[in-house]
């Protein structure tokens, strides 16, 4: 597994496979939050639904609880992802994380319909579930209370709240992509659509977090930081997309030919770590470099790569040593939309992309190439609010 593979690996998490196609992953924050749910469901729920219940059955009816109700997350990713992908948008994978579910859709709909039928299939398949977990639940009910209807209970109570939760009307929520698509169809203007949504957002976001502080002041500590905590995120995901997409209309018909840097400054691969630092990393004011045998382009080193490489081993050790070949993942070419290449360029550890050309090197591009289009197609009048601080090619976030 190279470089890019594994840093990729980190930031996505742990891969659970494949469903329809869309890669599945978990985030270890995620752990965090399932040790969380299963406690509260085998330790205070179950036992205070079904009084009596053997504490082994408790637990393993809590981890089957814990289990369908993240499965239940997934095929909430999963209707958002396949509706998506049938409208054209490409969809990367889901991720499940500390604060839910997120489906890495990489571009922004096509249209105001597109839109909404992306956005309301996430609660409308909540609310399925609900349904059938809460028809299941009343098939098996009994005179005395069982642990399997006590779950099925519980996973229709939760999948109807996610469903509600998800209809708030501000961004990241479904229900501000629904508002979002609303506005749009009212204004024709997409950037106006999601500056109100975004706006809303951060505002149902303030008010979870004072929610929240006026819980810890109450005496309910751990609910209250959950709150702030999740006011906080959303807060934060509702802002960047509003940058993201000033960031795509700053930088639309941009082409990394008229962006990258030609004169890119390379290094050999017999050239030894220490002379990569003298010489180049604290004189040029770069983090990294092409690795070029004249005219024949072997890969990349950086300065990551130098952190795990003992002081005393840079006198020894060779470019070639700690380089990351070349690899499709750290190739562009010229005619390349800058936006396509951005998303390539978010996800390596390199900070630098190779622009080839008939199989030469032609140019590299960086992440600082982002602050200098900006600054001159907003002096032009492009784009004046966006940020480069929205670089990244950061996904829409459903929730």
């Amino acid at each position: 597994m190279n470089q890019e593979a594994r840093t990729e690996s980190r930031r996505r998490g742990v891969s659970l496979g494949r469903i329809a196609g869309i890669e599945i992953h978990i985030d270890p924050s995620w752990l965090v939050i399932f040790g969380l749910v299963l406690w509260s469901m085998s330790a205070v729920y179950l036992p205070s639904q079904v009084p009596g219940a053997a504490v082994p059955a408790t637990w393993l009816a809590g981890l089957c609880a814990t289990a369908l109700f993240f499965a239940s997350l997934v095929v909430h990713e999963l209707a958002h992802a396949v509706v998506a992908r049938h409208e054209g948008i490409p969809v990367g994978d889901i991720t499940l994380f500390l604060f839910g579910g997120v489906s890495r859709i990489e571009q922004e709909p096509a249209n105001p319909r597109v839109e909404l039928q992306v956005a309301v299939v996430g609660p409308l398949t909540s609310f399925a579930l609900a349904a059938l977990f809460g028809l299941a639940a009343r098939a098996l009910r009994t005179d005395s209370p069982t642990l399997r209807v006590a779950v099925l209970s519980y996973l229709g109570w939760i999948n109807a709240a996610l469903a509600v939760f998800n209809l708030i009307p501000g961004l990241p929520l479904d229900g501000g992509r629904v508002l979002r698509a609303i506005a749009w169809w009212r204004t024709g203007s997409l950037r106006r659509a999601t500056k109100l949504a975004a706006n809303l957002g951060r505002g149902f976001a303030l008010g979870l977090m004072g929610l929240g502080v006026l819980q810890i002041f109450a005496g309910s500590l751990v609910g209250g930081l959950w709150l702030v905590f999740i006011g906080l995120f959303l807060r934060s995901v509702a802002g960047a997309g509003y940058q993201e997409l000033l960031l795509r209309s700053a930088l639309e018909g941009v082409d990394v030919d008229e962006v990258m840097v030609r004169a890119a400054v390379c290094v050999a691969p017999d050239l030894s770590l220490r002379e990569l630092v003298d010489e180049h990393l604290l004189r040029d004011g770069m983090r990294s470099y092409p690795v070029c045998d004249g005219d024949d382009v072997l890969g990349v080193v950086s300065l990551s790569q130098l952190a795990a490489v003992p002081h005393a081993e840079l006198e020894k050790q060779r470019v070639r040593d700690v380089m990351t070949p070349v690899a499709p993942e750290l190739c562009v070419e010229p005619t390349d939309s800058f936006l396509s290449a951005l998303r390539k360029l978010a996800v390596g550890p390199h900070r630098l992309l190779l622009v080839m050309r008939d199989g030469h090197l032609a140019g590299i591009l960086t992440r600082g190439s982002v602050q200098r289009v900006l600054e001159v197609r907003r002096a032009l009048g492009y784009g004046d609010e966006a940020s480069a601080d929205s670089v990244a090619g950061s996904p829409a976030i459903r929730v």
